[in-house]
């Protein structure tokens, strides 16, 4: 049997189509947002109502999360993380975005308040900065205008073209 390392998904975005800061902007935001949405969730959880309790430990689950997936050198000890990690680097990065985007929301809801949402903000956040990978680079100037000149041209002619209406007579 092969050991050959498993293929990217097609539709994941190729290295040189996201800039080096933006990576790295989105790694860096996801393992402080992390770290930050745990941290902040372990303060929710010192709470009397049993469903901010329950919000707080959803934030402590999804800030560990997304530390194991953006630096999983801070769990070295656990057996899982190095298959986990491929895992969520093989999916595209709009995969990544909406997961993070997704588990940042439910603690939000069930206990309104400073701490669960500065923590589910910092969770979004990285969201949103993986969201920007996932749009990609944007057009040069030239490919801009182009395609500007192109839309206007093409919606001012269909718009003046004269069509004939057949003739609709009644019997």
């Amino acid at each position: 049997m092969s050991s050959a390392a498993p293929q990217p998904i097609s539709d994941a975005p190729q290295p040189e189509e996201v800039p080096w800061w933006l990576k790295y902007a989105g790694r860096g935001m996801g393992t402080f947002g992390g770290v930050v949405a745990m941290a902040l969730g372990l303060w929710t959880c010192i709470s009397f109502s049993p469903i901010c309790i329950v919000a707080g430990i959803w934030q402590i689950l999804a800030g560990f999360m997304v530390v194991l997936a953006e630096a999983p050198c801070c769990c070295m000890f656990l057996d899982f993380v190095q298959t986990f990690t491929n895992f969520i680097d093989r999916r595209p990065v709009w995969h990544k975005a909406a997961f993070y985007i997704l588990i940042s929301l439910p603690a939000m809801f069930l206990c309104a308040g400073l701490s669960t949402f500065l923590g589910s903000a910092m969770l979004f956040a990285t969201g949103v900065v993986y969201g920007l990978m996932a749009l990609g680079k944007k057009a040069s100037r030239g490919e801009m205008l182009n395609r500007a000149q192109t839309d206007f041209l093409a919606t001012n002619l269909v718009k003046n073209m004269e069509v004939p209406i057949p003739n609709q007579s009644v019997p």
